[in-house]
């Protein structure tokens, strides 16, 4: 799995939900004051996570793209 595509997912749900997206609003670089970031592991596995302060504060996994990319589109689109 690459972040191009999870990326490809978020635009992809986001032009579905009638809201599309310039840029994807996460990376994988590591962020330790709260932000999340994405993490990619070598098992497949994906992951929204969020350090503070060097403990982790946040972790949502999943092995799908397509799943991922919507809790992504969700963090920064609350109903």
């Amino acid at each position: 799995m690459s972040l191009r595509e999870i990326t490809d997912c978020f635009f992809q749900y986001a032009q579905k939900k009638g809201n599309p997206y310039e840029s994807f609003p996460l990376s994988t670089e590591v962020e330790e004051f709260g932000s999340p970031y994405i993490e990619i592991l070598e098992d497949g596995k994906m992951a929204i996570v969020a350090r503070e302060r060097g403990e982790e504060c946040f972790r949502k996994e999943t092995r799908s793209s397509a799943e991922l990319a919507r809790w992504v589109y969700e963090m920064f689109n609350k109903s």
